[in-house]
């Protein structure tokens, strides 16, 4: 109840008193003081409904919170699936409206969704993708989402394409880290997060070139690391233009 401090003794109370009522809306986690209380109707079953909807009403601004934390948790936009836009090039005669998405978008997106089929294979688990959780206006996307069964945790994997050493950074575990914690606050369900990293050249697998990575990973003990190179994957979404591939064509 409200400035209670107890958190070592609790207990779950059937607010209606009828112990085979175990929906949701009929529990509520109660110290053993005002869990006397409430059976003694000291505390009324009208006070308890009110106090359970507060409690929800606090659970969702935590998690509004942490939606807002995890946006601006990278430098960068991780943009989950490409957006189309309105292409400049349209059709001439005007019956029809062409709309792209953009090429990095869409090879980044393909790049990810390889990268998950490989840590598959290795780990031989399967993932759910691109998986979505809405909670109010916000939402909250997985990469990839393994369910865990008989009790086990669940696993879910965010993959970043680290094309350069520059962009090593140990923010991808805070992000990882921060979406495992939210996976937990809307599902109820325990999670361990996988940073799928992915690198531009086969050098960069070497001791040193995702320092700050591994740091940031050391940091957490919900994230681990898988690190693969674009020709582990059998997939580069390198910079091939438009232009290059017409000048090669006319050759």
């Amino acid at each position: 109840m409200k400035n209670c401090n107890e958190h070592t003794y609790l207990d779950i109370h059937h607010i209606d008193h009828n112990r085979e009522n175990n929906s949701l809306d009929n529990l509520i986690l109660l110290c053993r003081k005002h869990h006397g209380m409430a059976h003694d109707e000291v505390i009324d079953r009208k006070s308890l409904r009110a106090y359970k909807e507060l409690l929800k009403g606090a659970e969702l601004s935590q998690i509004q919170a942490r939606l807002s934390d995890l946006e601006t948790a990278l430098n960068v936009e991780k943009q989950n699936v490409p957006e189309q836009t309105v292409s400049d090039d349209q059709p001439a005669s005007g019956l029809a409206e062409k709309s792209t998405a953009g090429r990095n978008a869409v090879l980044h997106f393909a790049l990810y969704h390889v990268a998950i089929s490989r840590y598959e294979a290795d780990c031989r688990l399967y993932f759910e993708r691109n998986v979505e959780f809405r909670s109010g206006e916000q939402t909250l996307t997985v990469d990839g989402l393994h369910v865990g069964a008989n009790g086990e945790h669940d696993t879910i994997v965010e993959v970043f394409y680290i094309r350069k050493p520059y962009l090593d950074s140990p923010a991808y575990a805070s992000f990882v880290h921060q979406k495992a914690v939210l996976y937990e606050l809307l599902t109820g369900r325990v999670a361990k997060g996988v940073l799928l990293a992915v690198v531009g050249r086969e050098r960069m697998l070497g001791d040193g070139y995702l320092s700050a990575t591994a740091e940031g990973v050391a940091n957490f003990d919900d994230v681990s690391l898988q690190v693969y190179s674009c020709e582990q994957v059998g997939f580069h979404p390198g910079p091939i233009s438009a232009a290059v591939i017409g000048r090669n064509s006319a050759v």
